[in-house]
């Protein structure tokens, strides 16, 4: 699922650089610009951005505070690790649960993209989904802290 998730966003930024090329090319060299094309790399771009979020959960490189670090002995570490994974299902369960209503009301109000006249529910599907994969991960790291990635923090 990784390659797929990473495969998906390296290509939607890929048509995201095109586009927004062609359209300065095209506003710089033809004196015109291509319709809908700034809105589009923007709706790409969330779907790029909310793949990143299962990306990083998946590989241990999301942001977080470090401040409280050593306020657990060591030896409880795995403990923590294990009932942090626990929480994060249940958080992102409950934002898939949200998305799922969000993506609803979208669909139930017909709203469509802008520049485009294309259903706006089709593009924010990627939100439950997003969400709905990173819970799936945490589930698995609850339950199989071996596969848990080790974090990999800048210095």
């Amino acid at each position: 699922m990784f390659a797929l998730e990473a495969g998906v966003a390296i290509l939607a930024y890929l048509l995201i650089a095109s586009m927004l090329l062609g359209d300065v090319f095209a506003r710089e060299v033809l004196g015109t610009s291509l319709g809908g094309v700034q809105r589009i790399s923007v709706y790409l771009m969330i779907i790029t951005g909310f793949l990143g979020l299962g990306l990083a959960s998946a590989r241990g490189r999301h942001l977080r505070p470090r401040f409280a670090d050593g306020l657990i002995p060591a030896k409880f570490t795995e403990q923590v690790h294990r009932i942090g994974s626990g929480i994060m299902f249940l958080i992102f369960v409950g934002f898939f649960v949200v998305a799922i209503q969000h993506v609803h009301e979208t669909y139930s109000y017909g709203d469509l993209a802008r520049s485009t006249k294309f259903p706006m529910w089709i593009i924010q599907l990627i939100i439950p989904y997003a969400f709905a994969s990173i819970s799936l991960r945490y589930l698995a790291f609850f339950l199989f802290p071996a596969l848990c990635p080790s974090e990999e923090l800048a210095e």
